[in-house]
């Protein structure tokens, strides 16, 4: 059964959003113009005046990923003013604040068999672990240290949301973690 039409236009943005809702949910193979229009409930007509096709789409997409729930952190010259602890903290605090990796398992695996979209997740996990293991650096660890440590803290900003049900369970191991990672020979 399909979803009545809601209205003839869907901002690019909220195009954005739902692609990539439908592609956590569904994988990049089922995101087609057809189904992510019948999963909104709004006309076709309403995507072309967006996008080209599908492939315009899905590079949007990526863009939007990156500028959206990536560069807040990478390119944020507030974070770079706090010690070590406050700027993994405050990572750690937009990241679930802000549901910034919400799609990040769907982009993984997407990449994982999209030569394109794995140049894009690449350059974005480069970015971000660099801003990482910079926090390390400045609290003092050694640069054989730093990878290891921005690794798990990487990791687990990425996998607590689907780890925990809830928020605080995901903010409260973020708070035991930091100690431990920020722990001289921990």
């Amino acid at each position: 059964m399909t979803n009545k039409i809601k209205r003839q236009r869907f901002s690019k943005n909220e195009w954005l959003e739902a692609g990539l809702k439908m592609l956590t949910t569904q994988g990049v193979d089922k995101l087609t113009i057809g189904s992510l229009s019948r999963t909104v409930g709004v006309a076709k007509t309403s995507f072309y005046w967006h996008f080209k096709d599908r492939q315009d789409l899905l590079d949007h997409m990526l863009e939007y990923w990156v500028s959206e729930f990536n560069t807040v952190l990478t390119d944020s010259p507030e974070l770079l003013i706090l010690d070590a602890g406050q700027r993994l903290q405050a990572i750690a605090d937009t990241v679930i604040g802000q549901q910034l990796a919400k799609y990040e398992l769907a982009i993984r695996a997407w990449a994982s068999h999209d030569p394109a979209a794995l140049i894009v997740f690449d350059k974005m996990h480069i970015r971000r672990m660099t801003v990482i293991k910079q926090a390390f650096a400045d609290a003092g660890f050694a640069e054989s240290e730093q990878e290891s440590r921005a690794q798990v803290f990487n990791c687990y900003l990425n996998w607590g949301n689907v780890m925990h049900s809830d928020t605080e369970s995901y903010k409260k191991v973020i708070k035991d973690l930091l100690p431990l990672l920020l722990k001289p020979g921990g």
